[in-house]
């Protein structure tokens, strides 16, 4: 008898699991997913960036990476203050997660979609920018990659998925759209800032005394990226594009 209830009552839940899962899918594909649930999808990006900056002394740092410099300086340049803080972030985070869940609004699940999403998308840009190169500019780019550790890889792939999009398309093209969208119309003022944000995203990559070597053919490359990227942002939110972005630097990384 208690064979049969166990049996009666997983038939009973498998619909209701599949309905769930139906749920996270269409809400995930629904739209443009909104800033909150954006940030809790790409708060791993910051804890694996955190971490793996901690752990190799600070090396590996992202070039426009202001947050952990402003966390540097409230915890006064003491590690136990940032490992304190960064500690009561991920309670905080994992916290309200639970909270969400049980209420129904958010679902641990989303991560999912979400990442067979980016890996499409990451996998699939690099080849897409290539054969326009090729076919209407003529142009073979090569990209500085050298051999890289696989810890090395995840800190700069995450560093760049999380504060290279947060400058270059959250406030870099998102204010840039916001300010020129009542001089211009939003359409064209959309456009003007993926363009300009693409362009300073590819130009930020050869300055500084950590910059690389300036190749028309790289600087071409990187500013289709930017677009790439400036596209996923605007059609399918910020979390997407910082996990196409670090997966795409994973992938490209590892080649090297």
């Amino acid at each position: 008898m208690a064979a049969k209830r166990a049996r009666r009552s997983e038939e009973e839940e498998a619909p209701q699991r599949r309905r769930r899962r139906q749920g996270t899918l269409s809400r995930h594909f629904s739209g443009r997913q909104d800033p909150f649930t954006s940030a809790i999808l790409v708060f791993p990006l910051f804890v694996t960036y955190q971490v793996g900056i901690l752990s190799r002394g600070g090396r590996g740092q992202n070039g426009v990476d202001f947050v952990t410099r402003s966390l540097i300086e409230l915890c006064e340049r003491d590690l136990g203050n940032y490992l304190t803080i960064l500690a009561g972030m991920c309670v905080a985070y994992l916290a309200i997660v639970v909270i969400l869940r049980r209420y129904g609004t958010f679902s641990p699940r989303a991560f999912v979609p979400m990442i067979v999403e980016a890996s499409f998308y990451a996998l699939t840009m690099g080849t897409l920018i290539l054969f326009v190169l090729q076919r209407f500019l003529d142009i073979v780019p090569g990209l500085a990659v050298g051999a890289v550790d696989p810890v090395s890889v995840l800190v700069i792939a995450a560093g760049a998925g999380l504060h290279e999009e947060l400058i270059f398309r959250l406030i870099g093209m998102g204010g840039l759209g916001w300010l020129l969208a009542g001089i211009t119309g939003r359409r064209r003022a959309w456009l003007a800032a993926l363009i300009i944000s693409s362009l300073v995203f590819s130009l930020a990559h050869h300055v500084g005394p950590a910059g690389e070597p300036f190749t028309y053919d790289a600087f071409i490359y990187r500013t289709l990226a930017g677009v790439f990227f400036a596209i996923v942002y605007q059609i399918r939110g910020f979390a997407v594009a910082a996990w196409t972005h670090a997966l795409y630097d994973v992938y490209v990384l590892s080649l090297g």
